[in-house]
């Protein structure tokens, strides 16, 4: 949780320390707060994954089978989000002055589609789930 906060922490110091006139490479303190965002980060990643995949063996199959339609819904959602995407959801200045690829911007749309889609059933199964128990 320590980990998540000087992430959280380093990313507004960056966007707080960030100029218009820096380009894509940061200088000065807004390169420091990136270099912490982007490796604690990173490192957060790595131990999700990695806690991840201790659950899915240490769990019973039942449990696992659950990861694993999960998974397998994530995957269906970043395939149908690919194929809603069009090469022009987002503009193309972005790209040129982020100095990246506009041939990307499919894949970046579907990326923002999937987790539109993965946070809009979020939403859906913890409204299923309160309406559920006040059932109950």
């Amino acid at each position: 949780m320590v980990i998540a906060v000087l992430a959280s922490l380093s990313a507004l110091g960056y966007a707080l320390t960030k100029t218009d006139d820096m380009g894509f490479y940061p200088t000065g303190a807004a390169a420091t707060f990136w270099g912490i965002a982007y490796w604690t980060a990173a490192i957060l990643t790595v131990c999700s994954a990695i806690l991840g995949i201790i659950f899915l063996i240490k769990d019973a199959i039942a449990v696992r089978a659950r990861y694993l339609i999960i998974l397998g819904i994530t995957i269906v959602a970043f395939i149908v989000s690919y194929f809603i995407a069009s090469d022009k959801d987002i503009a193309q200045s972005v790209f040129e002055k982020a100095g990246a690829d506009y041939s990307s911007s499919k894949i970046v749309g579907a990326g923002l589609y999937t987790v539109y889609i993965l946070f809009a059933g979020v939403i859906v199964s913890v409204v299923y789930a309160e309406i559920a128990k006040r059932l109950k």
